[in-house]
Formats: structure tokens, sequence, C-alpha cells
């Protein structure tokens, strides 16, 4: 087996990557846009013990671990087993952490847990590949002491900035500093649409009245600009969360997962590049799909 902390070229097809993330229809969003990246040979895991029984039987080269406060997999917990882990190998695989909300105090905690990078959902394809293409081609030494096991924590920012303030002698990688892709998209009128959209869907689970025809009006806005952008993928996936709205509202039967799950997908959808064709229509027939299932239950 290789060191999993010696740099070498990021080669897609033979990435062996571990996705654990206990929400099904995020562990499969992750995994298309894997796909779409020529990365296939994928393990996905729900649970930190399923994870744990791969990680044994499996090779891996990149963890992908998906975590949100409050999620039942604890991902700063796994980490911290990880680099604990009596395999050598395995306690040195590298790590990115993905999560819709990245604050500096998740930084820092993830960072103290052995957290090698960080990425923000909804996850742009780029952003994904640049992850990758960090731990794989210029991955961070691993420091074992008594008071930490991980990656070195030396390098500040480093999905943000390639600079020319690094520490003497460290290794520069030659490609031009990122973008942070989400913050740009969060620009655009329907990221900024669907942001207000999830602020509406919390009124229409308070059951306030007026909210279920202000999220009408947001859709249809929504519809009208994916219809102008020919964007049919995230058209049908707006048309398939106006009928649940439209179904389990006067009903008393909104469920939080299932808005979490939609929203996640409209905005994951909206992040995609149009010619992320087949990852896109993925997500939209699997969207329309749970949606259907969940009206005719």
């Amino acid at each position: 087996m290789h060191d999993p902390r010696k740099p070498r070229q990021l080669k897609p097809r033979t990435l062996q990557v571990l996705v654990i993330d206990a929400n099904n229809f995020s562990r499969g969003l992750i995994g298309e846009i894997l796909r779409s990246l020529n990365v296939t040979n994928i393990t996905s895991a729900r649970s930190e013990e399923m994870a744990a029984s791969y990680l044994l039987e499996r090779p891996t080269d990149v963890i992908l671990l998906s975590w949100e406060e409050g999620d039942a997999l604890d991902g700063l917990a796994f980490v911290r087993k990880l680099r604990k882990h009596e395999d050598d190998q395995l306690r040195r695989l590298p790590v990115v952490l993905i999560t819709a909300g990245l604050t500096r105090q998740m930084v820092i905690q993830g960072r103290d847990a052995g957290v090698d990078e960080f990425l923000a959902k909804p996850i742009a394809p780029n952003a994904m590949r640049q992850r990758l293409e960090m731990v794989v081609e210029t991955p961070r030494p691993f420091v074992d002491c008594n008071v930490y096991l991980g990656p070195c924590r030396r390098r500040k920012n480093p999905a943000d900035y390639y600079g020319a303030k690094r520490r003497a002698g460290e290794r520069v990688a030659e490609r031009p500093a990122m973008i942070d892709q989400d913050e740009v998209a969060a620009q655009t009128p329907m990221r900024m649409l669907l942001a207000q959209l999830r602020q509406t869907c919390t009124h229409l689970r308070a059951s306030r009245p007026e909210a279920l025809s202000t999220a009408f009006e947001q859709l249809k806005t929504a519809k009208d600009l994916a219809i102008e952008a020919k964007d049919h993928a995230l058209h049908a996936g707006l048309a398939s969360f106006e009928s649940y709205i439209g179904v389990a509202t006067p009903l008393g039967q909104l469920e939080e997962p299932v808005i979490t799950t939609a929203l996640t997908a409209l905005e994951q959808l909206a992040a995609l590049p149009q010619n992320y064709a087949e990852a896109r229509d993925s997500v939209a027939l699997a969207l329309g799909r749970a949606i259907q299932k969940k009206i005719a239950a």
C-alpha cells in the first residue's frame, strides 16, 4: 500500500474514495459529482461502524466525510478515532469534511480533530476537484506527537490561498489561487431566490398562513428563471418540490427531512454547471422519484 501522505499525480479513474454520509440522498449527490469528475471507485457508508468496516476491507485513498452539527453520525469524533487507529496507513488517510454550515469555529474544531481540507455545500465540481488535488498532489505532512495526531495545521486557509506568505521551504502548489465557488454562486439570482425559499419553508413548517402563497410565488419565479436559462433539470426539480408542498401543506404533513433534502438538491442543481448534464439529470430524477414516493404514501 502506498503512503497516503506521499505526493502523487491525481488520477481520477484509479482514485479510491470512501464517502461517509448519514443521509442517503446526500450520499448520492456526492457520488454523482465524483462520477462527473471521472472518479468511479466509490464506496459509500452511512454510519461510523460501516465506514470503519469498509476501511479494513477495501483500499482507500481519500475519505469524504459529510457532516452537519446535530447529525446522528458525529463526524469529528470519527476523525479523532481514525487519527488514533492502530493501523498507520489508515490513520494517515486524508479527510475532506463536507458541510453546509461551514463556520470559522467548525474549521478550528475540524483542524484540531485531524481534518485535512473543507468543502462547503452546495458542492461546485471544480471545488471538489481542487480539494482532491490538494490532498493527493500536495498533502499536508502528518504530525504524530503526544498532543496531536493528524495533518499539519500550520497552513492557514489552504483552500483559498496559494500566495507568497508561506513558510520557507513549504511546497507551493503550481495552480492559480482558488475562487470560492460557493460564494460566487450565492450571488446569482437563482441562488439568492433559493435562499429566500429556504427561509419561507421555515415559515411553512410554523404553519404561517401566508407562507404557502409566498413559496408558490418564489417557485414560479425560479421556474421562469430556469426556463430562461434552458435549465430543464432545475426546472424539473422545482416542479417536484412545488408538487410536494402543494399536497403536504394543506394536510399538515410537511416533513422536515423531505424539505431539507429537496432544498439541498435544488441548491446543488443551481451550483452544478449545465455541462455536467448527466449528474444534473440524475439529481433531478432522484428528487422527483423521492417526492412522488412521499406524495403517494
